[in-house]
């Protein structure tokens, strides 16, 4: 996705914001095949979602464990 000014902005709309989603997100790995898989929720990635408000891009980033780690070190 541009990033203009630090903003970032829809591929589709050059003109639409990217919004982050309010949470962090989860990919977990699965294991096996697609019809009789298993989610393995020991594993996978957390993730930073970016959505178009207009068409419902979406992208998604590995969370900056630096972040996580000092917002969780900031609530203790």
């Amino acid at each position: 996705m541009p990033i203009k000014d630090g903003k970032r902005y829809c591929i589709n709309h050059p003109n639409a914001r990217m919004n982050r989603t309010g949470t962090l997100k989860a990919l977990a790995n699965v294991e096996g095949n697609a019809m009789e898989g298993t989610i393995s929720p020991n594993s996978g990635l957390v993730v930073m979602p970016f959505v178009c408000e207009e068409c419902g891009y979406l992208e998604m980033y590995v969370a900056d464990k630096t972040q996580q780690d000092k917002t969780q070190q900031d609530k203790k």
